[in-house]
């Protein structure tokens, strides 16, 4: 499972990991996402937790619509 640490400026650091598997005719993506360093670590709550959710939710439709996009456009390999 890959991990990177990420800095988020005033908040500090957080650990990323990202799982990536098949789901059927699908891909499954789960992010896994915990504060190391900073205030978010410090008052990791419910609130903090709330909005990390929210950002994925947009990330993670963002990528769908990209590979969506790219599949449509993807030249068949020879």
């Amino acid at each position: 499972m890959p991990e990177l640490e990420a800095e988020s400026g005033t908040w500090g650091t957080a650990r990323i990991a990202l799982t990536i598997c098949p789901w059927g005719r699908y891909t499954l993506v789960i992010i896994d996402e915990h504060s190391l360093r900073g205030p978010a670590a410090k008052f990791h709550i419910t609130v903090v937790g709330a909005l990390v959710q929210l950002r994925h939710r947009s990330m993670l439709a963002r990528l769908a619509k990209t590979v969506e996009e790219t599949a449509g456009s993807a030249q068949p390999v020879a």
